[in-house]
């Protein structure tokens, strides 16, 4: 696969903007949020280069800052896997939501979605990265 060049701080930094605005979103029981927040991470599914959080943090936080860290190599196809299903659970929440079916067992999900961005943006453990190894594994056989 192609491997690519990526800051870890500026990763878990986008990861923890994405799991605020979800939180948020649950909090204050906000669909259209959810609906935002899908869009970012969608974005960010065809490009770490279109990951706005990611991008922010390595274009103006880094520079103020002043921080000085080398980059840490990962598979493209990993970034970009982790953020497409992140965004499709979440976009399937919404739906749910929006459609009126399974309120409840919507925001939920949209809760334990949050939860495990934090899990990921903190500990650094990611359920997608997960299935992404699993799924490469079995298809490589």
């Amino acid at each position: 696969m192609q491997q690519c060049l990526i800051y870890d701080n500026s990763l878990r930094f986008s990861r923890a903007v994405y799991g605020i605005l979800t939180l948020t979103a649950f909090l204050i029981h906000n669909h259209w949020l959810v609906l935002a927040t899908t869009l970012l991470l969608v974005f960010g599914a065809f490009s770490i280069k279109f990951n706005i959080p990611y991008q922010f943090h390595i274009l103006i936080l880094r520079k103020l800052l002043k921080e000085k860290l080398e980059p840490i190599q990962k598979e493209s196809g990993e970034l970009n896997f982790v953020s497409g299903m992140t965004g499709a659970l979440l976009f399937t929440g919404f739906l749910f939501i929006y459609f009126g079916k399974f309120v409840d067992f919507a925001w939920i999900f949209i809760l334990i979605m949050a939860l495990l961005l934090f899990l990921a943006c903190f500990i650094g453990f990611c359920v997608a990265t997960l299935m992404y190894v699993f799924i490469k594994k079995i298809f490589k056989k």
